[in-house]
């Protein structure tokens, strides 16, 4: 046989099997950490009042509760994921998916249970599959193990790792925003007297003007932010609301601001929780726990050290852990992985945006996960967009460090294995119940 024949029929032999596996894989399970829908503002009215010069539109809700337009919203995300399962052969595309397929667990908080029931209503209406809460105590340590005692911090140094961060001085963050200050400067027109006052710059001053501190809570258990970056955070978090919940524009900052410049002010937002969710050390006390989890579920099929696995976990084809954003960053801080989607600053975690593992097995019969940050754009939230395979959220392929360099083709996966190990380097067994 000539020469070139034959080296085609080597490297035929050898650098395809990876490829044959890629295309073989079938999906045995997908798992997500989802934060809950469009809501209403949580800081009361009297101190918001003290931001602007203007009182804020009145929401629909009582404060933090999803707003119809929210359920709606993840009803669509549920839609998808019962169109992205079904085309990957994990579940039918018509009527109710076996019992056991699906498992769903929220947190206690209106927003939170009623975005389950919503993702439930889009993947399986009136199928009798139920949301699962902790109902028997008032804080779920799996998202809340610092509130629920669950994990003790350190105060000292929790504020030493966040102002390592920040060369000391959390106003030096400030000052390296002033763009995006400005602008929400110009929506706002901020402060009133009173707040100025309360923060010593007399009874005229602006949002740019407000100093911020980083203090150890009442509790002495946790860390908290205060002034003008978190006043800040708020405001941009609460106009983003206001868009995706679909109200008018002249309501969205009262018209005082452009989609560019909501989108150049949600840095406000994001550095914030940079800072307070995702330093690794606070990171670790906030997120191991539902990490650990997380790392049961994906992990179910074998026994590799997340304890013994919930035979409705182990059996389900989609398992959903709902709860919040600050949830999401401090699980991305601990893998140590980021994503940047178009309309959004740098690890922005939207409402029913999630962080999703999918477990495939390949023709070498082995276990591979592959993660992702998925999110429904500006457009498709602001619209309302019916989501479809054709038209789908916006999925960004997630590298964990610790995962070997894969040879398949695609996205970066890790082996179930690797993926066990990863988790179990970061996971902080003082925090887990």
């Amino acid at each position: 046989m000539p020469l070139l024949p034959l080296l085609l029929v080597a490297i035929a032999a050898t650098v395809p099997s990876d490829v044959a596996f890629a295309q073989d894989e079938v999906l045995q399970k997908v798992v997500i950490v989802s934060r809950h829908g469009v809501r209403s503002g949580i800081v009361s009215a009297t101190e918001t009042a003290n931001w602007t010069r203007d009182v804020w539109p009145v929401a629909s809700v009582p404060p933090g509760n999803l707003t119809a337009r929210g359920a709606q919203l993840a009803v669509q995300m549920g839609r998808y994921y019962r169109l992205y399962l079904n085309a990957q052969g994990a579940m039918p595309a018509e009527g109710c998916p076996p019992r056991n397929s699906m498992y769903v667990y929220a947190d206690q908080m209106q927003r939170t249970r009623a975005t389950g029931e919503a993702l439930v209503e889009g993947m399986a209406r009136e199928c009798g599959i139920t949301v699962r809460i902790r109902a028997d105590v008032k804080v779920d340590s799996l998202f809340h193990p610092l509130a629920a005692g669950v994990c003790k911090l350190d105060p000292m140094v929790a504020q030493t790792r966040v102002l390592e961060r920040v060369g000391g001085n959390v106003n030096g963050l400030a000052r390296d925003l002033k763009a995006p200050f400005t602008t929400l400067q110009g929506a706002l027109d901020c402060c009133k007297p009173a707040l100025c006052t309360a923060l010593g710059k007399g009874e005229a001053c602006t949002l740019p003007d407000l100093p911020t501190a980083l203090l150890p809570a009442a509790d002495g258990g946790s860390l908290t932010l205060l002034g003008g970056l978190p006043i800040a955070s708020t405001s941009a978090e609460l106009m983003l609301l206001q868009y995706l919940d679909g109200q008018p524009l002249p309501d969205v900052g009262w018209g005082r601001v452009t989609t560019t410049q909501l989108t150049q002010v949600l840095r406000l937002h994001t550095e914030q929780q940079d800072l307070m969710d995702r330093t690794p050390y606070l990171a670790r006390k906030m997120g191991s726990s539902l990490l650990t989890r997380v790392a049961a579920a994906v992990t179910s099929a074998r026994s590799l050290g997340f304890g013994p696995p919930d035979p409705a976990v182990r059996d389900a084809k989609f398992v959903a852990y709902v709860g919040h954003d600050t949830n999401i960053v401090n699980l991305a801080g601990m893998l140590d992985v980021s994503w940047l989607q178009p309309g959004y600053q740098r690890n922005q975690a939207p409402p029913a945006g999630a962080l999703m593992f999918e477990v495939k097995e390949g023709g070498d019969k082995k276990l591979r996960v592959y993660t992702s940050y998925v999110a429904q754009s500006l457009e498709q939230m602001r619209s309302n967009i019916p989501l479809t395979l054709d038209l789908p959220p916006v999925k960004t392929p997630l590298r964990l460090p610790g995962c070997g360099a894969s040879t398949l083709p695609g996205p970066p996966s890790c082996t179930l294995e690797e993926f066990a190990v990863a988790l179990r380097n970061v996971i902080d067994r003082d925090c887990v119940e």
